[in-house]
């Protein structure tokens, strides 16, 4: 079926029109979770930065995640505005990611996790590696976060995968561990409590209890020796 030239005029307004979803600025967000410069100008953007969709498409929210210079981790839910600029609805939110070895090869990954007692939850995967003449490390953590209103709360950190290795006179040696964090079973509007278990014998390595609107202990880092390297 041909348009008329009418149709095709409507359809542009329609198009352009105030209501019309804008598209999401990455950079922008980036920047805003970063904060300007001492001067006041736009800084260059993170080695390590994410964005994503989080929660219900309808809502139009992105989770954007950056990495700051002294090692922190920061995090903001954010939305596109009327003018197209991201403006921030909850958070950020700060915490220090779960490794070996400062930040350094890192990347993050907001992964898909049900709700913890029917509270909305941002779950984070931190991957970070190092390396030097005398060492390397790997890990892979996951940190879990709530939203509380126009707020973001970090609530737990774990490492699910930790690996390392050094040289050691003439000889390289090192170790690999693997966790699982599995929540306890618990009422549905109760935040369970979780138990860390080794991924290969399902062994509970550590458990840790929601107590007054936190889990304890908050950080699960367990790992094999570290040597000077």
């Amino acid at each position: 079926m041909r348009r008329g030239p009418g149709l095709l005029l409507l359809l542009l307004v329609l198009a352009a029109s105030p209501g019309t979803a804008q598209a999401f600025d990455d950079d922008a967000a980036i920047a805003l979770l970063s904060g300007p410069t001492a001067d006041g100008s736009r800084g260059a953007r993170p080695a390590c930065s994410h964005i994503a969709d989080w929660g219900p498409p309808a809502e139009g929210l992105h989770a954007v995640v950056a990495a700051e210079a002294g090692g922190a981790v920061v995090v903001a839910l954010m939305r596109a505005g009327e003018d197209g600029a991201p403006a921030i609805v909850a958070g950020p939110a700060r915490f220090e990611p779960v490794t070996i070895d400062p930040l350094w090869a890192c990347s993050f990954e907001v992964v898909a996790l049900a709700p913890l007692g029917r509270r909305p939850l941002l779950a984070l995967h931190v991957f970070n590696s190092y390396t030097s003449t005398a060492r390397s490390s790997s890990t892979l953590a996951l940190h879990l976060l709530v939203r509380e209103g126009d707020a973001l709360r970090p609530i737990f950190g774990s490492l699910l995968h930790a690996a390392h290795s050094e040289t050691v006179g003439r000889r390289r040696q090192g170790w690999e561990r693997r966790y699982v964090v599995v929540p306890a079973p618990a009422r549905p509007e109760a935040m369970p409590d979780l138990e860390v278990r080794d991924r290969r014998t399902r062994q509970v390595l550590s458990r840790h209890l929601w107590r007054d609107g936190s889990y304890q202990p908050p950080v699960f880092d367990r790992m094999g020796p570290l040597g000077p390297g």
